[in-house]
């Protein structure tokens, strides 16, 4: 008896509860029909305001460099004479000679062998169609095994160096 009592009970609750959401779903539906229209119009907001700069007095400090210019201009000198600033000389330097392209694409890391005697990993890659074992820091072909990490070895070719994962 107590069990059905308890029931009826929540009953009641979970109908109430439903009937507040609802009462306050359509009383909410009513009201926007009853809302003020506002006739007064402000204009434009404050931070639209326009400000004059013509009659700034501030000078403005504009000889840093630029941050970016690819080339590097002779130390600007600090001048207020436009004419004075408009021979100025700028210096070219050398532009970067890009690195060569690598053909990573030669190289694959095809598995590795534990060696149980030495506790090392032999790795087995293949450069340019010729296969070798290396340990790290040996070299093959050009290339220099810097690390064994497992699934990857991490190798030097051409001055360049990547991670080559297992194919």
């Amino acid at each position: 008896m107590k069990g059905k009592k308890f029931t009826y009970l929540l009953i009641v609750c979970v109908a109430g509860v439903w009937g507040i959401i609802f009462y306050r779903i359509y009383a909410g539906l009513g009201q926007e029909d009853e809302l003020p229209v506002s006739s007064i119009s402000r204009g434009k907001p404050e931070y639209f305001k326009l400000i004059n700069h013509e009659t700034d007095r501030e000078v403005l400090n504009l000889n840093y460099r630029d941050p970016f210019a690819a080339m590097t201009s002779a130390e600007v000198k600090n001048s207020t004479d436009p004419l004075e600033a408009s021979h100025q000389v700028k210096v070219l330097s050398m532009p970067a000679t890009p690195k060569p392209m690598v053909n990573w694409s030669a190289i694959q890391y095809t598995g590795y062998i534990n060696n149980p005697s030495t506790k090392s990993r032999i790795a087995i890659i293949m450069v340019n169609g010729k296969e070798g074992m290396l340990t790290e820091g040996q070299s093959l072909g050009g290339l220099k095994l810097i690390k064994h990490a497992g699934d990857s070895v991490k190798v030097q070719y051409q001055n360049s160096t990547k991670y080559i994962s297992l194919k």
